[in-house]
């Protein structure tokens, strides 16, 4: 009998990274790595986690994603989001392992009216989408057999995200506002979990290389994404106060260090050609996590 594909999650404790062990336990054998078995900041940390171990495929959505931390803490951010995904890949090259890099929108500056594709240039405007790009431009010089895929405004059962800081905040205060100035595609990562399967276990039997966008389909600004978690939250019973969500600007945020791309929406195009698989659209995601995902009964609610 064959001998199921030997897959390591480096990450796997990260709200990515439980839905990707959920996901490929099913029908792989599944070695989970996070904090303290292994430190993305310590070349050693890696070595002595990877090295030892034989798998077919390894998958990194760990990453230092703090976005103003990142502006602070440069060589931190340098050091995780970029040379270790390139020490990674290394091993993977040693083992003949196949190893995907989880990467982000953040790579762009949002200057582009439409959709980002893949061919488009990135142009980062922040350590963290620095540091991010030169983690994907590692991986791929390693091997362009590797994958790179981009997600963005990520949420998902297992730990709390936007949807729950944003519904909580509505259950406390009358009166909220958020950016009209800043758009994107929101992605569950339960939906990433299994859009990323294929392009790992294609029917072709080779993994998929190089670079794609996987996101849910679509785009909202923040102001419409927070306006569409709070009717949600509305609909299913919770106890909220503000009606509408009031537009203010990016600008307006002062605990924001960082710059953020105004728009960083990516287009699904070449994964819907390459897999024929069409993601579900933002809104349609959103509607399943809050009906599935159970944070409404918690305390975060509650209080």
């Amino acid at each position: 009998m064959k001998r199921p594909p030997r897959v390591v999650i480096v990450g796997a404790a990260g709200r990515l990274g439980q839905a990707l062990e959920s996901r490929f336990s099913r029908e792989n054998t599944v070695t989970g790595l996070a904090r303290p078995l292994i430190d993305l900041s310590c070349a050693q940390s890696i070595r002595d986690a990877l090295e030892p171990l034989d798998f077919d495929h390894l998958i990194l959505p760990a990453a230092m994603t703090a976005v103003d931390l990142c502006e602070t803490h440069e060589d931190q951010a340098y050091a995780i989001n970029a040379y270790a995904p390139r020490l990674i890949a290394e091993i993977c090259g040693s083992k003949k392992a196949h190893m995907t890099h989880v990467s982000t929108d953040f790579v762009f500056d949002g200057k582009k009216a439409g959709f980002y594709t893949e061919a488009d240039k990135p142009r980062p405007v922040s350590v963290y989408g620095a540091s991010k790009l030169e983690g994907e431009e590692h991986v791929l010089a390693t091997s362009p057999h590797n994958l790179v895929v981009r997600i963005s405004w990520l949420y998902g059962p297992g730990k709390p995200a936007f949807p729950e800081w944003i519904t909580g905040q509505a259950c406390a205060e009358a009166e909220l506002w958020l950016p009209a100035d800043k758009t994107g595609s929101p992605t569950c990562s339960v939906d990433t979990a299994e859009l990323l399967e294929p392009l790992i276990f294609g029917s072709e039997g080779a993994p998929a290389g190089g670079l794609f966008h996987l996101c849910n389909s679509g785009s909202c600004t923040w102001q419409e994404w927070g306006q569409a978690c709070i009717d949600l939250a509305r609909e299913a019973g919770a106890p909220i106060r503000a009606g509408r969500i009031a537009a203010n600007a990016l600008a307006d945020i002062a605990a924001m260090t960082a710059k953020r791309p105004p728009n960083s929406a990516m287009s699904n195009a070449k994964y819907v050609s390459y897999t024929g698989i069409t993601p579900r659209s933002w809104e349609e995601a959103l509607a399943a996590h809050f009906a599935t995902s159970g944070f409404l009964g918690k305390s975060l609610i509650a209080a």
